[in-house]
């Protein structure tokens, strides 16, 4: 069977573990089979056996039967992206099923886009079947940008820079840890410069609650449609990003897969700030 054969028809299990919300989604195919979140940032690994296992049950499956695994590797929480890495390495070893490594930013920068574009009819659809985010995005005449936030504190966020245009899906700003304020004025200018395609809208998405001040600034030098919405990431988004991995071989070697965490841990900082 292809790698495109398997992304259409194989079961595939997605797990983000990033952020305090954890969220878990068994699909095949374009078919969404169950999804499960919750928020429970301090008992991530607590909670997320026991919900894979209900997932499973619910959809009369076994761990055995799954064909690929698809994680959100990060950035986000140092100990929830490993929470979900290392369940995902686990799997994919012991039962010889595809390792599809995602972004979980990437995740959540999807799933705004299609909040934004339908409204509060996403809502609605939450325990809807069919997995249909990225055709809902990428079948509109807009070129829209996205930029998803996970608090990193200190007036920083996670963040990057996806693009919808032309009917095509894409980062154009890699992930990373950034000063909100530095990285608004760079986007500012990058809108300005002429370079590429011109957003009709730029969305900031995710957690930008402890931002408003920077992200009002923007707004007010931004001439276009921009909009700020607080959203969570959904696995169901990650398994569309995983499908298309799987389509295209883009697979992980179980004992290979880094996570994403684009700085070190707190207490690793805090003793290197000592030493220094």
């Amino acid at each position: 069977m292809t790698n495109t054969q398997n992304a259409l028809q194989g079961t595939l299990l997605a797990v983000d573990t990033s952020t305090s919300s954890m969220s878990l989604a068994l699909v095949r195919g374009s078919e969404l089979l169950g999804e499960i979140n919750s928020k429970a940032e301090r008992n991530h690994s607590i909670h997320l056996l026991p919900q894979i296992q209900q997932l499973l049950t619910a959809a009369g499956l076994s761990a055995k039967e799954l064909n690929a695994f698809g994680v959100g590797v990060g950035p986000g929480s140092y100990t929830g992206v490993r929470i979900g890495v290392t369940a995902a390495k686990t799997f994919a070893w012991t039962h010889g099923m595809a390792l599809l490594a995602v972004s979980s930013l990437e995740t959540m920068a999807l799933g705004a886009a299609e909040a934004y574009l339908l409204g509060e009819s996403v809502h609605e659809r939450d325990g809807g079947s069919k997995l249909s985010a990225l055709e809902t995005v990428q079948n509109q005449a807009r070129t829209l940008w996205i930029v998803p936030m996970i608090e990193a504190r200190r007036g920083q966020a996670f963040t990057g820079l996806y693009q919808v245009s032309n009917q095509q899906w894409s980062c154009l700003e890699s992930d990373s840890i950034r000063l909100m304020s530095t990285w608004t004025e760079q986007l500012l200018q990058w809108t300005q410069s002429g370079n590429g395609n011109k957003p009709d809208c730029i969305i900031f998405a995710g957690e930008t609650k402890l931002h408003g001040e920077v992200l009002q600034r923007f707004f007010l030098d931004w001439e276009g449609e921009a909009a700020e919405l607080q959203h969570e990431i959904r696995a169901r988004h990650m398994a569309e990003l995983a499908q298309v991995r799987w389509s295209e071989g883009r697979t992980e070697a179980p004992h290979g897969l880094v996570p994403n965490y684009t700085q070190l841990p707190e207490a690793e900082a805090k003793l290197l700030a000592q030493k220094s």
